[in-house]
């Protein structure tokens, strides 16, 4: 019977949890040493480790792999010879020896360092770990308005199939106003069906939004309703990703 390798305690990670907080750029799965290292830039603690490693083991390579990213434009490579940049969120491979895996961020969060990441390596040829059809990334963003129209919230969401974006203004005094935007290369934006003008949200009030077309890049820009009058807020967000539905 063989052993699992996934995230360890190391002060601050419970075991099994998935890794928050990551910014874009390379994370490097070490699992011979069983260390895990996050790029520059990430919220969470760059220098981590798993629960078990290859060495205490007694043997050099893990032989199958479950990984799940948060950006389904992830490139993760396997060892030195198989790289996967298939648009999903979650891989497997079976039957392949490895003791290291590279994956590869992109940039296309705001704010960055917001990717999450979960694995599980095996020293067994098949992995024997059934990866969820169903998975989600969620997060929360707190922020104040200013003058100008800033991109507050930016995702690549290829790959999801429900977007929900809550957005709520949590200033005593002063409000602020949003829109929600979509494109299909991250590069032009548009404003969504019910945002073709921005919405003027007063203090303590909220804004709902959940998708209902499946398109490639959303995001949330804010400014403040008059000048030099900030208003603080928050933005909670949720991407799901159902069963039988491949949100490419």
């Amino acid at each position: 019977m063989g052993s699992l390798l996934t995230t360890g305690i190391n002060g601050t990670d419970p075991a099994g949890e998935e890794i928050t907080g990551i910014a874009s750029g390379a994370v490097f799965l070490d699992f011979v040493a069983g260390t895990i290292k996050l790029p520059e830039g990430s919220t969470a603690p760059l220098n981590r480790v798993m629960q078990k490693n290859l060495n205490d083991l007694g043997v050099n390579q893990c032989q199958s792999v479950g990984i799940w990213v948060s950006d389904a434009d992830a490139i993760c490579q396997i060892g030195s010879a198989v790289t996967l940049a298939d648009h999903q969120l979650a891989h497997i491979v079976n039957n392949y020896g490895f003791s290291n895996i590279t994956i590869t961020i992109p940039a296309n969060s705001t704010p960055d360092a917001t990717n999450q990441i979960f694995f599980v390596g095996s020293t067994d040829g098949w992995l024997g770990y059934a990866f969820p059809k169903i998975s989600h990334q969620r997060g929360k963003i707190d922020s104040a308005s200013v003058d100008a129209v800033t991109t507050v919230l930016s995702k690549h969401v290829g790959a999801y199939n429900q977007f929900i974006i809550t957005t709520y203004n949590n200033d005593g005094a002063n409000s602020l106003d949003m829109q929600v935007q979509f494109s299909e290369d991250g590069l032009t934006w548009f404003a969504e069906s019910g945002y073709a003008g921005s919405v003027t949200l007063a203090a303590g009030a909220f804004d709902a939004y959940a998708s209902s077309r499946e398109h490639h890049f959303y995001r949330v820009v804010i400014n403040s309703t008059s000048a030099g009058n900030s208003a603080d807020f928050e933005i909670f967000y949720n991407f799901v990703k159902d069963k039988g539905d491949s949100g490419l």
